[in-house]
């Protein structure tokens, strides 16, 4: 008996150990450190960084919009497109445009390189819970999702990798490689979270091409993410194409976005010069836009010297554009192929093509990977995909990895427009996604406008801190979510 009563003692000792060490294991899984990529402008960039003389660089180096406003030379030409009684002086308005990016902070060195001196003032490797100034008072986008994050996983468990957005992707993520290692010697973890938004999702995608081997990220959760590219960019090809149309329905569509915004308010100035107005405009500018000698001058001497050698810009071309983006730049002196900066932008590029393979490598080593995109807004009407579906910035398609969407406006047809995939308002099917069982749509929210205490931030936060398997089963399940998500203008959420 006594033997007998020894064995079942042993046992359950054992049985005890076992839970508690298991118990101590979910611990640790949950404060597993969360780490957030931002995007662009998700950190200011400044000069002179750390001296007295520190300053940031604002608007993308053009100043205020009444800086710009100021221009008097520059205002006079574009006011001529509002009619058809004057024509534009094409070479004064470049010559204009030019006077105002020359020598602007904002552009990199010819090699890609950020120019000396400038850089974030952010970079910490400690986490949140040192730095509460800087997100308690979040009201959006990536500061109110930090905020969410640190309410659910405790500050202490969250970090920000804040870093100048305007260098080369790849660069990026060996800083963040740098980063998680010492968020990891600090925290004794052995694994994180990464969440990237916006560029910080093709931060994540190269981080993945590179250091996947290491095996030390439990869970990638791209938001809004640019690792597919942005149609827009499409201009860098010299693919411009622009209708009244389109232009009308994109002011009608960005009205509504950012309430309260300085974004909002200059669409509605604009569409209040009226739809004629407007309208000869985008006929005007649609002129120009064929003019091959003023798109060359355009190209040459104003965005090359205002942003023309910000590696980043030039990464977020989508892959299948990237060839005829880099015969047409080069060819019109746009782009040198024998520069740093070129051999940055093609190693990206062949980066940004092995993305699906990097996915599917990590998915077979149980690594949870998600993606959330948004839907709702029509095409920017400067390119041939001005009829896109986006999120404001990126296009659906893209975000998302690959799924079909219906054209702005429109509904998918025939076998496009059935199977478990496809949204309950026709618009998209995710079964063609990198990742059609783990990729979430959010329509009627702008790209990166998660504001405080809403519903769509909390979403997307506990989709970070894991209080669901990235699956649909799952997160219908424990959040009550379906694959496709309505937001109305609160940010309230309910499912299509």
């Amino acid at each position: 008996m006594k033997k007998h009563l020894t064995k079942l003692l042993c046992f359950v000792l054992t049985l005890v150990l076992v839970l508690s060490s298991a118990s101590v294991a979910f611990a640790k899984e949950d404060k597993i450190p969360i780490i957030l990529v931002h995007g662009v402008g998700g950190s200011p960039v400044y000069e002179n960084v750390g001296t007295e003389n520190e300053k940031e660089i604002k608007a993308f180096g053009l100043g205020e919009v009444g800086d710009i406003l100021k221009n008097t030379g520059l205002i006079g030409e574009a006011l001529k497109l509002l009619s058809n009684e004057t024509s534009v002086d094409t070479d004064a308005l470049i010559t204009q445009f030019h006077d105002m990016v020359e020598g602007n902070p904002f552009n990199c060195e010819p090699n890609g390189q950020v120019k000396a001196g400038q850089g974030v003032n952010n970079y910490w490797t400690t986490p949140m819970s040192k730095h509460k100034s800087f997100w308690q008072n979040a009201e959006k986008s990536e500061l109110e999702l930090i905020r969410e994050i640190c309410l659910i996983h405790g500050s202490k468990n969250v970090y920000a990798y804040n870093y100048d957005w305007r260098q080369d992707i790849y660069q990026s993520a060996k800083g963040l490689r740098k980063f998680v290692k010492a968020v990891k010697k600090r925290t004794g973890a052995k694994k994180v979270v990464l969440v990237g938004c916006s560029l910080g999702g093709s931060v994540l995608s190269c981080y993945m091409d590179a250091y996947k081997k290491k095996n030390d990220v439990k869970r990638y959760l791209f938001v809004n993410p640019a690792m597919y590219g942005v149609d827009v960019t499409r201009c860098y090809a010299l693919d411009f194409k622009i209708s009244k149309k389109q232009v009308l329905a994109y002011l009608e569509g960005m009205q509504k976005a950012n309430p309260g915004s300085t974004q909002q308010t200059i669409m509605k100035v604009v569409k209040a010069l009226g739809d004629e107005r407007v309208a000869i405009a985008a006929e005007n500018l649609a002129k120009l836009s064929k003019d091959k000698r003023f798109i060359k001058r355009l190209t040459t001497e104003v965005v090359l010297p205002w942003i023309g050698y910000v590696p980043a810009l030039w990464e977020c071309l989508p892959h299948d554009v990237y060839k005829s983006a880099v015969k047409n730049a080069s060819a019109v002196g746009f782009l040198d192929k024998s520069s740093d900066l070129y051999t940055m932008i093609k190693r990206y590029h062949k980066i940004q093509g092995r993305f699906k393979k990097n996915v599917k490598y990590l998915k077979k080593r149980h690594v949870q990977i998600a993606i959330v995109a948004n839907y709702g807004e029509p095409g920017i009407p400067v390119t041939s995909k001005a009829k896109n579906h986006i999120d404001g910035l990126i296009d659906t398609c893209r975000a998302s990895g690959g799924a079909t969407v219906a054209n702005y406006g429109k509904k998918l047809k025939g076998k496009a427009a059935k199977g478990r995939y496809v949204s309950g308002d026709k618009v998209i099917n995710a079964k063609t996604c990198v990742l059609p069982n783990s990729t979430w749509f959010i329509r009627d929210l702008q790209h990166m406008q998660f504001r405080r205490d809403t519903e769509a931030a909390k979403f997307i936060a506990k989709l970070a801190c894991g209080k669901a398997k990235y699956n649909l089963k799952s997160v219908k399940k424990k959040l009550g979510y379906g694959q496709f998500i309505a937001a109305d203008e609160n940010q309230n959420l309910s499912n299509i």
